[in-house]
């Protein structure tokens, strides 16, 4: 299941309409049924409300929810593993892409992927974003995967993904000060120049703590 579905699955669970959980948590209708229907990217900030109003864990959100799935009995179930050894168990996180939008970029629930035991384990709360751009390619190949965790606040030299002006998605090194944060690009190309912006004009989606290469990838 993804993100989309595990909400519905979960508020329908709770007997809650679109309504109702819209105005628990603070939302519109349009947008919870947006959520619902993969056709919008949900922040970090709407994750710890969703899990209070949905009373789970953020994870059983962000990953699979086992008691929503209904595996074939001839199949060992690889969505969550939960029937293979600690080894092999891993998390399946979607995947989304930065497209156009109006004046700007968003980001687009693309497909699925799956991320180590280990790592899924210390990052529950995350999805992937594809780097699709070439402002990084000292640090990922152009393809990549990136696990980006949306409860790590960010700290000097982390790699990030930024909301700029409420309107641009950016994959960016993040330095910060006391009012500026400075998103600057890593790239063998010609780099694009480095972001000097006041903080209220940057929105951190979250931290890319893990990185999946793009001839791996199988998403």
């Amino acid at each position: 299941m993804d993100i989309g579905e595990n909400i519905r699955a979960l508020r329908m669970r709770e007997h809650m309409s679109q309504t109702d959980f819209a105005k628990r948590v603070g939302v519109t209708k349009k947008t919870v049924s947006r959520w619902e229907n993969g056709q919008s990217f949900i922040r970090g900030a709407h994750l710890e409300k969703l899990a209070e109003a949905l009373n789970v864990p953020v994870g059983d959100i962000v990953g699979d929810a086992p008691e929503f799935k209904s595996p074939t009995a001839d199949e060992p179930d690889f969505e969550h593993a939960s029937n293979l050894p600690n080894a092999f168990q891993a998390l399946r996180y979607p995947v989304y892409k930065i497209e156009r939008s109006g004046n700007g970029t968003t980001l687009r629930l693309a497909s699925h992927a799956f991320a180590p035991p280990d790592v899924a384990k210390r990052h529950p709360a995350s999805v992937f974003v594809r780097m699709d751009y070439r402002e990084m390619t000292r640090l990922y190949p152009v393809g990549s995967l990136l696990l980006v965790d949306q409860r790590l606040k960010p700290y000097n030299s982390c790699t990030a993904v930024a909301l700029v002006d409420n309107a641009a998605i950016v994959i960016r090194r993040y330095l910060t000060g006391n009012d500026t944060v400075v998103l600057s690009s890593w790239s063998h190309d010609a780099p694009s120049p480095d972001l000097m912006l006041d903080k209220r004009r940057v929105r951190i989606i979250g931290v890319v703590v893990w990185f999946q290469a793009s001839h791996d990838v199988r998403a």
